[in-house]
């Protein structure tokens, strides 16, 4: 499949995931309240924790290798039974780490109902295996199992989830269709590789999942861990005012990640062609559309803060406001860094850059928790997660000069696109003037899109 169908498809996905999220979690925060919502993204980001080092680098590694190996059904299946089979050991170490923590940590045991349910996130993940099938650039059949199991999940979700107490019920259900989703990906993975026996207790994969693995619990420091200490050090309310923040930013996050996450395996392909020309073309492209569209979409959410939550979660969410707004001028710097690592540096396996990056952000992250979070809450993480993604940033733009085929925008480049974006400032405040806020979102996506079509879009080649 071509790369535009690729990048069609996961646009499809990207959005309809959007679409799934607008609809449910304006619901869900306005059933549960924040005292249940932020209990619930209490136990689910602590599940993800554990679940990060069940699966350390076997996603990127996954990705990198089977697009590698997929030009020889031996390779692809000798690859595929090594990643599969490390994934498996890994998840049965933190399973066991992790129910014990239950019995163990008072806040974990004072709702050990959800976190024991949550346990079969740990387990059922590793035969998710997502990493195959976008190995194999499939995403036809991605988006389309994705799709279907969401609207069973949304569904589900609007008929049984009523009141307050549902929510070990909301729980069971998003537990619940992940547990799907992995049984369907792993039965029709048999149509097209094998497990072979004596490559089952291989380690061959074991440095680069150890190395790549701290980089991933690293990077966590700043954005899983966040949600699970603040759950710890404050209240649940104060987790459901950064979590309605955070959706948000990585809603938008994620926008780009669609684009970033399909050229993965492509640009690991362009470099075991040795097509570096298209390597770096594709590079460029990349960070003109990363410069093109972040800084409209930073001023856009920043201004309409208060009007965006609203929608999301309605009364009784407004100190989620100003977390929304320190997080989201991080979007530059997060989209910036997708390209250099998903795009370059994975590719090219310099992974030993990802690794001391993750080390500077996650310790930065972990004095910053000590030091603000219990004195500023939900406030505090979103400054965290701020500093750190500058740190890191910086860091990547210090070292990518070191390597081929991969330069970077100057600051002069920066700062036209940058300029370009202010007069969206007035735009979003015009349309700050209508009383009504589902008429501010659409009026100021629609003067923003207007200008950027006609100022910025038109004159320039994105895609």
């Amino acid at each position: 499949m071509g790369l535009k169908q690729n990048v069609a498809y996961k646009g499809i996905l990207t959005f309809s995931n959007y679409i799934f999220g607008f609809v449910t979690f304006p619901y869900i925060t306005r059933v549960l309240g924040p005292a249940n919502f932020g209990l619930v993204n209490f136990a689910l980001n602590t599940v993800d924790y554990f679940l990060l080092f069940a699966t350390l680098g076997i996603t990127t590694i996954g990705t990198r290798e089977i697009a590698a190996a997929r030009s020889s059904q031996q390779n692809l299946n000798q690859t595929f039974t090594r990643i599969l089979s490390l994934n498996v050991w890994f998840t049965a170490l933190s399973l066991l780490i992790y129910i014990g923590c239950i019995f163990v940590i008072p806040k974990f045991y004072a709702a050990k109902e959800l976190f024991l349910i949550g346990a079969a996130k740990i387990l059922f993940t590793a035969f998710a295996i997502e990493w195959f099938f976008t190995g194999l650039e499939n995403f036809k059949y991605i988006t389309i199992r994705s799709v279907i199991i969401k609207t069973l999940y949304v569904a589900s979700v609007f008929i049984f989830v009523k009141t307050p107490p549902d929510y070990l019920l909301y729980f069971l259900l998003t537990i619940g269709s992940i547990v799907i989703n992995s049984f369907i990906n792993f039965t029709y993975s048999r149509k097209f590789v094998h497990l072979t026996r004596e490559d089952i207790f291989s380690i061959h994969y074991l440095k680069q999942n150890f190395r790549l693995g701290v980089y991933t619990i690293m990077t966590s420091m700043y954005i899983t861990f966040n949600v699970m200490y603040l759950g710890l050090v404050t209240d649940n309310e104060e987790v459901g005012y950064y979590s309605t923040a955070v959706k948000m930013y990585f809603i938008v996050v994620n926008m780009f990640s669609a684009y970033t996450n399909v050229m993965l395996p492509r640009m690991s392909a362009l470099i075991s062609g040795n097509q570096e020309k298209q390597f770096s073309d594709y590079l460029s492209m990349s960070f003109r559309l990363v410069m093109m569209t972040a800084f409209p979409v930073i001023i856009f959410s920043v201004i309409l803060a208060p009007q965006i939550i609203q929608i999301l979660s309605g009364p009784g969410y407004e100190n989620a406001i100003l977390p929304m707004r320190i997080l989201m001028p991080a979007l530059f710097l997060v989209w910036f860094s997708q390209v250099i690592v998903l795009q370059g540096l994975l590719p090219l396996r310099k992974d030993n850059v990802l690794l001391y990056a993750s080390i500077i952000g996650g310790t930065l992250a972990i004095i910053l928790n000590l030091l603000i979070t219990p004195h500023l809450g939900a406030i505090g993480s979103a400054i965290t997660l701020l500093g750190c993604e500058i740190a890191v940033t910086s860091y990547y733009v210090f070292m990518i000069g070191k390597y081929k085929y991969m330069a970077l925008p100057n600051l002069k480049e920066i700062g036209k696109y940058l300029l370009l974006s202010l007069p969206c400032i007035i735009l979003c405040n015009i349309a700050t003037k209508v009383e009504n806020v589902f008429l501010v979102i659409i009026i100021g996506c629609m003067l923003c899109s207007a200008y950027l079509y006609f100022a910025v879009f038109k004159r320039k080649i994105t895609i």
